[in-house]
């Protein structure tokens, strides 16, 4: 299944060499997870993400479906 990433700010540093503008589409196989998506990009576990699958909230655990579009932001702070 195919599945369009979207990483933004400091995390496109984890995007593939083929990605544009900060996307990028990954084929999976059936059932992976956001956190499957995030282990393959290599974006360490460590870092607090907001996570949002087709423009809702997300978790780790969310299983991926074809056609879904996973954005993944690092922590916002404002003042």
């Amino acid at each position: 299944m195919n599945v369009t990433v979207k990483l933004f700010a400091t995390l496109r540093d984890y995007l593939p060499e083929r990605s544009d503008n900060g996307v990028c589409m990954l084929s999976l196989s059936e059932g992976e997870t956001v956190k499957d998506v995030l282990r393959h990009l290599r974006v360490p576990e460590d870092i607090k993400l907001v996570l949002l699958l087709n423009s809702r909230h997300a978790d780790y655990e969310t299983e991926l479906a074809e056609g879904d579009v996973l954005s993944v932001f690092p922590p916002i702070a404002g003042g």
